[in-house]
Formats: structure tokens, C-alpha cells, sequence
């Protein structure tokens, strides 16, 4: 298993940083996945102390799909709580749908996912510096 992504990023309309695409293939490595053996692969990031009460680090969902043998970024989401107490609901706060093309924020709704490359670039190192931080535990599944 050499744990490597053959990506094709074409789909992207705005730069996925090379080091994001390494803590993927870090992340399936540690579980021994194989990206020549599976088709679909979806990692979800939380932190574990993450509540609607005291905050912390917004779940994080990325789902890839393989096309013509290349990994390609169907989805990025942000998740964050809306509302208080028990009736608090974990929902979408932005949404990068490269697959369609379209962008999505709390709030502001729906747009062209070009218009969200200044949003991406701060999501994108945020969340990076983030899981360097060591505050995420992933979970890989596919469909």
C-alpha cells in the first residue's frame, strides 16, 4: 500500500493546497486503506469536545471520488450548531460542492464556487492548522 492519491483537481475552480492533500493521504494511511482498491472515500473531522453550549472546532466532512483512476474533491463541509440547549440542530455552515460547482453559506445561501476562493483559501488554512493542532479525530468511510 503506498497510500499515495493520484488527484485530478480540475474540478477545483480555486487552489486545494498540496498539504491538504497530503493529511488525507496521511489519514487513510494510518488505516492501512489502499486508494488503488476503493472507489469513494469520505472523512469526517470532529472534535470530540465540539457542543452547541461551549463551542470548539465545527466538524468537517471531505468526500473524494475516484474518476478514471484520479481522485477528484466532490465535497467539503463545515458543520456548525444552530440554535440552544437540546433544541441546537448540527447543520451545514459552508459548503464547497466542487462535483456541481457550487458554493453554499449559512445565511447567504447558494452561488457559483468561484465566488467563494477568498472564503476556500481561509476555510482551507484554518482547517489545516487546525488538524496540525491535533484537535480533530477522524473517521474514513465510504458508500
Amino acid at each position: 500500500m503506498n497510500g499515495k492519491f493520484n488527484f485530478n483537481l480540475d474540478n477545483a475552480p480555486f487552489e486545494i493546497a498540496k498539504q491538504l492533500q497530503e493529511i488525507l493521504a496521511s489519514e487513510l494511511q494510518k488505516t492501512g486503506g489502499d486508494p488503488e482498491t476503493l472507489d469513494d472515500l469520505i472523512f469526517s473531522f470532529h472534535d470530540e469536545s465540539y457542543d452547541a453550549e461551549n463551542g470548539g472546532y465545527h466538524p468537517v466532512e471531505i468526500h473524494l471520488v475516484k474518476i478514471k483512476g484520479r481522485w477528484c474533491f466532490d465535497y467539503i463541509t463545515d458543520f456548525t450548531y444552530v440554535g440552544c440547549g437540546h433544541n441546537a440542530e448540527l447543520t451545514k455552515e459552508i459548503d464547497f460542492d466542487f462535483t456541481s460547482g457550487i458554493g453554499f453559506q449559512l445565511y447567504a445561501g447558494d452561488d457559483d464556487l468561484k465566488q467563494f476562493s477568498e472564503l476556500f483559501a481561509v476555510w482551507q488554512s484554518n482547517f489545516m492548522s487546525y488538524f496540525e493542532s491535533g484537535v480533530f479525530k477522524t473517521k474514513i468511510t465510504t458508500n
